[in-house]
């Protein structure tokens, strides 16, 4: 094809141009890939270490629930539900005494049927010290209350309950969500403890129900409303502002980064552009030579597809390689900023293929407007350049 070889031609002829264009595309690509890339896997590590501890599907009634064994029974024959977890949520505060200073804070206490939460919560697999104890006078606590109170397995804190009655309990294990709130802030007690505490009896303020998809949650708050007249809430209702926020921060980032994008068209646009405008001698001899404007305008849309596609696809690989190294090498410093030992990468070929057809089209655009200007030209108005 004629036209390829001299759309080829004035490529190589202006090296420098055609390299800063390839690089501005490649450039705008591996910015846009990467900064997706890296935005999806923290937002997906963030909403599964919230899930990881909290409830899918939410039964929080105004008053305890008191047949919660039966009604827990029934709701995990439904498919699609790991387990129920019956909890009592309370506000308490916990001191600890060591050699050197004595620890205070507020903390969220979670009683918790810790027999099932072991297996709907996977529980023990967040244990890293100690383990699950269902006597009454044992706690679980997390990773960073160990940390800042000094507190570890075996040693005895003070929890005071909303009535200001002091109980004494042993540290069985320290558990690591992933979550720096509730690592921080959440210590887990036996239901039993709680009853005792909340004065509530043999009864439960909340039914925590678990799945094996947390994304059917929606489907599973419905069918429990219209099985048993249960109003819920799912986990996506439960953290509403921290989704809305996720979603607000990476549509700023790609709106700002696809910016790179469009200035790496305007790249190609300008050299095109100056290509067209020092070629116009060259146009009117091949415009004399029997070249339709079709013809013309088809070299110039060639020089502008070819760079693109260069810059594009140099642009995925770059991309792939430097996703590949962060998810697999730890990058120093990550693990005190943002409480992960390595950065979680997560992008999906459907992302990757929006990525490249719509860097493509700005592409194409940026290409059309110059071989168009280019085809327009009449062999008379070309060669009086001459």
């Amino acid at each position: 094809m004629i036209e390829f070889f001299i759309a080829k031609k004035q490529m190589l002829d202006r090296k420098k141009q055609s390299l800063i264009s390839i690089l501005g595309i490649m450039i705008g690509i591996v910015v846009l890939t990467v900064s997706i890339g890296i935005s999806n896997g923290l937002d997906k590590n963030m909403i599964q270490s919230v899930l990881s501890i909290s409830s899918h599907v939410l039964y929080q009634p105004s008053l305890p629930i008191e047949n919660y064994k039966e009604l827990k029974i029934e709701i995990e024959k439904i498919p699609g539900v790991k387990g129920v977890v019956n909890s009592i949520p309370i506000q308490g505060i916990i001191k600890y005494k060591s050699l050197n200073k004595e620890y205070v804070s507020g903390v969220k206490v979670q009683g918790f049927d810790l027999a099932t939460a072991s297996r709907a919560m996977d529980l023990e697999k967040k244990i890293i010290l100690g383990k699950i104890d269902t006597k009454p006078n044992t706690v679980l606590i997390g990773e960073e209350l160990s940390i800042n109170s000094g507190a570890m397995v075996g040693d005895t804190l003070t929890l005071i309950s909303p009535d200001g009655k002091d109980i004494n309990l042993i540290v069985s294990g320290i558990f690591r969500t992933g979550y720096y709130e509730y690592d921080v802030n959440v210590i887990m007690i036996n239901l039993k403890t709680s009853q005792y505490i909340s004065y509530i009896g043999d009864t439960t303020s909340e039914l925590n129900i678990m799945l094996d998809n947390p994304y059917n949650a929606d489907k599973i708050s419905k069918e429990l409303f219209e099985k048993y007249g249960m109003i819920t809430r799912t986990w996506g209702e439960l953290n509403r502002n921290l989704l809305s926020a996720l979603t607000l921060e990476k549509t700023v980032m790609i709106i700002v980064f696809s910016l790179i994008v469009v200035i790496a068209g305007f790249v190609v646009w300008s050299t095109l552009n100056m290509i067209v405008r020092e070629k116009i001698k060259d146009i009117g001899i091949l415009r004399a030579m029997g070249f339709s404007k079709h013809n013309i305008m088809k070299i110039y849309l060639m020089q502008g597809l070819t760079l693109g596609s260069i810059g594009i696809f140099l642009g995925i690989m770059f991309s792939l390689v430097i996703l590949w190294y962060i998810k697999n090498y730890s990058i120093p410093g990550v693990s005190s900023i943002y409480y992960i030992q390595k950065v979680p990468i997560e992008i999906s070929i459907k992302e990757i293929i929006i990525i490249v057809t719509s860097n493509f089209i700005i592409i194409f655009l940026s290409s059309v407007l110059p071989a168009y200007r280019a085809s327009s030209l009449e062999t008379q108005e070309a060669l009086k350049y001459e």
